[in-house]
Formats: C-alpha cells, structure tokens, sequence
C-alpha cells in the first residue's frame, strides 16, 4: 500500500522560485505599511505640534491686543499705558533702524534750512519761524500772508522734512467740522517722538475758531497728564492764514490787525512780494522744469504777473508756456558739432 506523500508530486524549481516570490511581495507590503504608519503618525504630531505653537501664539496676541483695547478705554492707566508706550517706542526703533529713533530732542528748527533754498524772500518769516519751532512753550505758530508769498510751500516742506514722518498730519480747513477731524487727530498723539498737525487754507473770518483750537489742544493736555508719559506727548499746531490782497485797503489791514492780534498764538507774517521778487520766482521755477527763457520772455511773465496779488503761484504755468527744454537743445548742439 503506497503511502499519501508518495502520491503528491514534488514540487520543481519553478514553482518553488514563484512561491518564495509571493512571499518576499508580502512581507515588502507588510514593511511598507508599517513605514507609512510611521510616517502618518510623526506628521500628526509635528502638525500638532506646530499648531499648538500657532494657537498659543494667537492665544498671546489676543491677551495683548484685548488688554491695550481696555487700558485705551481706561482713564487711569499709568502702569500698563506707560508698558505699551515703551514697547510702541522700541518697535519703531526697530522698524527704522535707527536708535533712539524716539527721542524728542532733536531740533525742529532744522526743517527750515530746507525752506530757505526754496521759498524766496522771506529772511524774516523764516527767521521767525525758526525760533518758534524751537520754542518750548509750543504755542500755536500761525502763518498769515498774501497769495503765493510762501506759507504753503513752507508747510510742504516742514511736512517732508518733518523727522517723525508718521507724526505729521494735515487738514484743509473748510469749516467747523474740521474741529471734529482735529479733535480725534489729538486724541492719536505718540510719544514716540514729536507730534505736528498742519491746517492750511484758513481765511481771516476763520480767526474766530482759534480760540476753540487751542481749547482742544489744552483739554487733550490735560487728558494725556493721567498717564505718566504726557510730558513727552509733544505737538506743534501750524495754522496758515491767507488774506486777500485784491480787497480794498482798509478791508486789507483790518483782516491783518485781527490775525495779529488771536490770542495765545505765535504769528509770522510773510512779505507781500513785489514785481522785482518776481525774477527770483522766475529763475527758480525754470531751474526745477529744466527749461530756458528768452529775456522778452521773461519781461513778458514780469508784465503778466501781479506779484502783490498772486506772489509767486502763477509763474510756473507761464515759464512751462515760454520756456524751451534744455535737454532738447543741448541734443540739437551735439547733433549740429557732428555734422561739421
């Protein structure tokens, strides 16, 4: 009687090679599984990781952003204003790179060497000016003249030149309800630095409204002395007063009796400027649009331009319509040298 393993067949080579295949397919799969497990579980973690690092920094952001919405809304806040205040004045070190970059002492009388290059004969408002911007009593400087003498293009230059850039503001007086725009302005003072706020565009019948100006400005003082930094919330207020020369004149010099005369105010008055100055106007303006003028030319803007009325204001558009580009013909002359 033949026996059971006599009856199965033996298996041969090749079957044996498939058989050894499959097996080393499944245990690959088993280790890759196994690998893919591992990674799938590191990933989670590291992700939650990451994440609780992100949620906690929110977490942290939220508590400060929360706590300086209510010390705003807190009228006595010594301690945790002057906190904020500090850390306002480091950031702003850091963001323009420059140490004590908030240091209030630096001298605001510098901006005016600028507008001496720039606004002509006015020695004497400039002077002036000077000295009130250096001025520790920080009254409000008034800026009153004619027509094109300067006041503007003087305030343009103090707001370039200002050395705390994000401090300066400006506004163009329309009517009471600027006393609105200018009352939230003061409540935005920094300490970082020094504060200045430009009003320009105001008329004589407007000197009324100082009064209430410089209301504000004393309530907004008395608000920032609850905190322990108010002795460095500095602002300088400039007000730019036009007055209409074309009036009669008595109108004329009533309008600048009552601008010389507001209270608690430092006034600076610009030169009414005559048809000699305006030469210097002319020059000036043909250097910065880099054109040139024939002499009849320039006798002929002299004849059009009333220089006691609208000062300097007009003779840009005049010199842009007489003069003749320099780059132009300089190109021309360098053409007619190679053709010679």
């Amino acid at each position: 009687m033949t026996t059971s393993n006599t009856l199965k067949p033996k298996p041969d080579a090749a079957s044996t090679s498939i058989i050894n295949a499959r097996r080393r397919r499944r245990i690959r799969r088993l280790l890759e599984n196994r690998r893919s497990e591992e990674r799938v579980a590191n990933f989670h973690f590291t992700c939650g990781g990451d994440q609780k690092k992100k949620n906690l920094a929110y977490f942290v952001l939220a508590i400060v952003t929360v706590g300086s919405v209510l010390l705003r809304l807190t009228d006595n806040c010594p301690t945790g204003c002057g906190f904020l205040e500090n850390y306002k004045n480091q950031y702003q070190s850091i963001v323009h790179n420059q140490d004590n970059y908030c240091n209030p002492s630096q001298r605001l009388g510098d901006m005016v060497q600028h507008a001496r290059r720039q606004v002509l004969n006015q020695k004497q408002a400039l002077d002036q000016l000077e000295l009130a911007l250096d001025s520790t009593a920080k009254e409000t400087i008034v800026l009153v003249g004619t027509s094109g003498v300067g006041k503007s293009h003087t305030a343009r230059i103090l707001r370039e030149n200002f050395p705390w850039s994000e401090n300066i503001k400006t506004l163009s007086w329309s009517d009471s309800r600027t006393l609105r725009q200018l009352k939230s302005m003061l409540s935005d003072l920094t300490t970082c630095g020094q504060n200045m706020i430009l009003i320009d565009n105001m008329t004589p019948k407007d000197a009324q409204f100082v009064p209430a100006i410089n209301q504000l400005i004393n309530l907004a003082k008395e608000n920032a002395n609850q905190t322990e930094h108010s002795h460095q919330k500095l602002l300088t207020l400039v007000l730019i007063f036009n007055v209409n020369s074309m009036q009669s004149g008595k109108a004329y010099n009533m309008d600048m009796e009552t601008l010389r005369n507001v209270p608690h105010t430092h006034v600076i008055t610009y030169a009414t400027l005559e048809s000699t100055h305006l030469i210097d106007c002319i020059r000036r303006e043909a250097a910065n649009a880099m054109v040139q003028l024939e002499d009849e030319h320039v006798d002929e803007i002299i004849r059009s331009v009333d220089a006691s009325a609208s000062g300097c204001k007009s003779i840009l558009a005049k010199v842009l319509l007489y003069g003749k580009p320099i780059i132009a013909n300089s190109q021309e002359t360098d053409q007619d040298h190679s053709t010679d």
